[in-house]
């Protein structure tokens, strides 16, 4: 398999959505995914972009993407990435392009001044849970994910 990685760019964004659609189905969560084109352009690919992609391309066709963004720890006192999304298509599975994916995050990241990743995994994929391990994550046992969205967040205070 012929393998093309590179940085998405505004143009990409109906590739991109297609993705994070397939994603969420692939998660046995078709209606989870509540993103937009408009929404990927506004917050990816303005002056101040919230998140990088980059894309896997293999004979012309989008078979994998990785979706990060720029973060600091203040325990490591370093920069670093976090891993929103990884997805690679069912076609594109078992040859690589997901370790050739982070690869390719961890390579810009780090050309950024970027030290470390951090993702997390929804507990019931094991399989990419099993994956991250095999190339070196371990977990965090001392983190827990917590979130604060909708109205406790909009009016929190």
């Amino acid at each position: 398999m012929t393998l093309e990685i590179q940085q998405a760019t505004a143009e990409d964004v109906g590739v991109i959505q297609q993705m994070l659609v397939e994603l969420a189905c692939a998660l046995g969560k078709p209606g989870g995914y509540k993103g937009t084109p408009e929404s990927l352009l506004k917050y990816g690919f303005s002056n101040k972009p919230a998140f990088e992609v980059m894309l896997a391309y293999s004979q012309g066709m989008p078979v994998g993407l990785v979706l990060y963004f720029f973060e600091f720890s203040t325990w490591r006192s370093k920069p670093g990435i976090y891993v929103q999304d990884l997805y690679v298509a069912d076609s594109a599975r078992g040859l690589g392009v997901g370790r050739r994916l982070t690869a390719a995050a961890i390579q810009r990241a780090a050309a950024q001044g970027a030290t470390y990743m951090r993702l997390s995994v929804h507990a019931s994929n094991r399989e990419a849970a099993a994956f991250y391990k095999a190339v070196g994550f371990t977990e965090a046992a001392d983190e827990c994910m917590m979130v604060l969205e909708g109205p406790a967040f909009t009016e929190f205070g």
